[in-house]
């Protein structure tokens, strides 16, 4: 068995490995200032007490030997002590702060806030987000019409929004309110599927930003059914990445420029990564564009760069400029004439547009009759056509693809209320409908 594993271990000698794979095993393997480490190390200890050698690599996502090296330093500075052990063993070893040691803790924390796992710096995050770009992300035909499965949509348009997804170029799904471009959007995104590995942190000329963000970001939680590389790369990956679905992040009328900015915290002198940054290696839906607090044209001025070069500038309370993956499908959802958003060369930038029309009659009788069965209704033309008549040709109102989904619930909750079993009826049909309409 041990034979077996040193010949896998041999073959993979020419397997190109990305940045988070290796587990650093000595401070200089982790690429920051030995300092930081310190000073990190420091900050855990003043906030739990003490510690032991394996709380400490699991609170900064180290190894054994790097934290060794770390508690080796601060030790002989006089700034911790070994306070005895919980098991044989150094794991167990308990770690706890000499007053000098605190002193020199909040000196650290007067520079920098951050407790937690150790940052992953810049250099490292652009190798690994080339490693796994959105754009070498597989999409095809069965994938969007699967994704798009729950829509009733003409050919036309779902051809135009494969292909729009499959370019991973920026898009701009536009049409009426309630014909379905949210879904659209969500489904083009959940296309582009798979795993992405992202660190914690950054560090970024000494600073700390935040990049994984729990609110954002859906864990692989499940990593079975691994290759025997995966397996063997596994136990030695670098614990400051953590594996994730690739984010669909999606930002609404509360966007802002402050949004697309680094954010720094005064009082704890940290960084928040903004949306794109954290959207990274995935899709940024950018929803009821237009109706931002930024205006749609200085929205794509602040992109004219990023859309086109995939790369963003960002600038740090130093005033210094930084530059960073912009590694992101765009989607803009508007319900707003394009022509209302922005000038021909803004919108340019936007490479497809693809409208989502109003169903057509045969498409809102689909819809219909799918909502129908969804909900164990019999479905009945004939009251579909009174409805079609009735509450649309005679007003000259025009059809919505969220319509027959409205009108079949009120119609539930409306026999639910009388405690009967759903039924469609011409008088139920009139009645939620005098209701729904204005």
């Amino acid at each position: 068995m041990a034979e077996d594993q040193e010949d896998d271990l041999t073959s993979l000698a020419t397997y190109s490995l990305p940045a988070s794979s290796y587990e650093p095993t000595t401070i200089d393997d982790l690429g920051l200032e030995p300092g930081l480490i310190r000073d990190l190390a420091l900050k855990m200890l003043y906030y739990r007490g003490r510690m032991t050698r394996s709380d400490l690599c699991d609170g900064m996502h180290l190894s054994s030997p790097v934290v060794d090296e770390v508690m080796q330093a601060l030790s002989q500075e006089s700034l911790a002590t070994i306070m005895g052990g919980t098991t044989n063993g150094p794991n167990g070893y308990v770690y706890a702060l000499s007053q000098k040691g605190l002193d020199r803790a909040e000196q650290a924390l007067s520079r920098s806030g951050y407790v937690g796992p150790a940052p992953v710096p810049l250099s490292a995050y652009i190798e690994q987000a080339g490693e796994q770009s959105v754009r070498e992300a597989p999409v095809t035909r069965a994938q969007v019409e699967h994704a798009l499965g729950g829509l009733v949509l003409a050919e036309t348009t779902m051809r135009r929004i494969g292909r729009a997804a499959a370019s991973r170029k920026p898009t701009l799904v536009h049409g009426q309110s309630g014909n379905g471009k949210t879904t659209v959007a969500t489904a083009i995104g959940n296309v582009i599927g798979g795993t992405i590995r992202i660190p914690y942190a950054l560090e970024i000329h000494g600073h700390i930003v935040h990049l994984f963000d729990p609110s954002k970001h859906v864990r692989v939680e499940d990593e079975e059914e691994v290759s025997i590389e995966q397996t063997l790369l596994k136990s030695r990956s670098d614990r400051r990445w953590v594996a994730i679905h690739r984010p669909i992040i999606w930002a609404g009328g509360e966007l802002t420029k402050q949004s697309l900015e680094l954010v720094y915290d005064e009082q704890t002198k940290v960084y928040e990564a903004p949306l794109p940054l954290k959207a990274n290696g995935g899709t940024l839906i950018i929803d009821d564009f237009g109706r931002q607090q930024i205006p749609a044209v200085q929205l794509l001025n602040r992109w004219i760069v990023a859309l086109e070069g995939g790369i963003d500038h960002l600038t740090m309370h130093t005033g210094q400029t930084i530059e960073v993956p912009f590694d992101v499908l765009v989607l803009f959802s508007t319900n707003l004439s394009p022509a209302e958003l922005a000038d021909e060369a803004f919108l340019r930038r936007i490479r497809y547009k693809v409208e989502v029309p109003n169903p057509s009659e045969d498409e809102f009788r689909a819809i219909f009759r799918r909502e129908c069965d969804m909900r164990g209704i019999v479905h009945d033309e004939e009251l579909v056509s009174h409805l079609l008549e009735a509450w649309y040709a005679s007003s000259g109102r025009e059809m919505r693809g969220c319509h027959p989904r409205d009108v079949v619930e009120a119609i539930v909750d409306a026999c639910e209320y009388d405690e009967q079993a759903p039924v469609l009826s011409r008088e139920l049909l009139d009645e939620v409908c005098a209701t729904y309409f204005l």
